[in-house]
């Protein structure tokens, strides 16, 4: 297109082929997106969300856009439309398209940087992971014939039964062990946090804001800026943390008496708030249904402690056997004033 919308017409009359592979010609691209971007100037701008009506933010159309800006309207719709087609066709696949299915997960980012310093065996794993596709017993059996058994017990050894579903696993502790690793890394990110707020000086409740007044034909002196936490954590000093790692929990006996064990009790005698977190490591399909079953499960727990006068929140967080993790993770680390490099950081370190 900058050949083409060139202002010299030599260099616009130019035919330049571009050399590109069988099944994709950008020349046909670019004809499909300007075609659409035209065809959007003649529907208009259209309502999306519950706003009212001109509350959403107005696009740039073809019409009124600049050369410019024209290359740009048209990169972004082709990439639009390959990752349209590209989930089309992700739908359509029984085994590989599975994560279209996925509900509440997160992306997972990778940058260039930790891709180029991940080892070869981890990048393939995680990719063919995602789609399904490792060597697991019951492909190679598909693939080759080979017996789909598993090599502990004699269900057919898909990757879902090897991650979440054997039971010989289960009993040898191989999930338990998988769970606490990712329960360590939550909560070390967690009680950084914690000891970071603990050791702040006393809240006040009013601060009160001095004016400072600055002479006739003076600048005002620069100070640096004061960095603003944020989070439900600011609000005390005293907050306490028990993990159900390496000794049985004992749940506090002043907020509720139970005999429940959950991964993780955040708490602040002075707010008499409670966080009862309890994480899960599933199947990346299973994410609702795991959220909802510990749900179900702490919910007596919780009303228990509001009954005590405790402000009791009962918080799931899953984390893919795969590495992915769940927007309910995401939506704890922010209440708890992970912002920033910080919330990255704990997201790269539990999966």
């Amino acid at each position: 297109m900058t050949l083409r919308d060139s202002r010299d017409k030599i260099i616009s009359n130019a035919a330049l082929p571009l050399a590109t592979g069988r099944k994709w010609k950008p020349s046909n691209a670019v004809q499909q997106a300007t075609s659409t971007l035209r065809h959007k100037d003649i529907v208009g701008q259209v309502q999306q969300g519950r706003e009212g009506l001109g509350l959403t933010a107005s696009e740039p159309t073809w019409r009124k856009a600049t050369t410019s800006e024209r290359r740009k309207l048209v990169v972004e719709e082709v990439r639009r439309e390959e990752e349209v087609a590209r989930s089309a066709k992700a739908v359509s696949l029984v085994k590989q398209g599975q994560w279209t299915l996925w509900e509440g997960v997160e992306r997972r980012k990778i940058s260039w940087r930790e891709l180029w310093e991940m080892e070869a065996t981890r990048i393939s794993f995680i990719i063919r992971a995602t789609y399904d596709v490792l060597p697991s017993p019951k492909n190679l059996h598909q693939w080759y014939g080979e017996d789909p058994s598993c090599a502990l017990c004699p269900t057919p050894a898909t990757l879902k039964h090897i991650m979440v579903s054997c039971k010989t696993s289960l009993t040898q502790g191989r999930y338990t062990w998988r769970h606490n690793q990712v329960l360590k890394s939550l909560a070390s990110a967690i009680d950084i946090k914690r000891c970071a707020t603990n050791s702040l000086p006393p809240r006040v409740a009013n601060p009160l804001k001095a004016t400072a007044f600055v002479r006739e034909g003076q600048k005002a002196p620069k100070h640096p800026s004061t960095k603003r936490e944020m989070g439900q954590l600011i609000m005390a000093r005293d907050w306490k943390m028990l993990v159900d790692i390496g000794q049985q929990l004992i749940f506090p006996p002043e907020i509720a008496a139970t005999n429940f064990r959950p991964d993780l009790v955040l708490w602040s005698p002075s707010l008499n708030s409670v966080y009862i977190i309890e994480l899960t490591v599933p199947w990346e399909n299973a994410f609702e249904e795991a959220y909802e079953r510990k749900k179900l499960r702490y919910a007596e727990l919780a009303a228990e402690a509001k009954q005590r006068g405790w402000n009791a929140k009962n918080c799931q967080v899953e984390v893919g056997c795969r590495g992915f993790v769940a927007s309910s993770t995401i939506r704890l680390l922010k209440e708890l004033g992970s912002h920033g490099q910080a919330l990255p950081q704990t997201i790269k370190a539990v999966s």
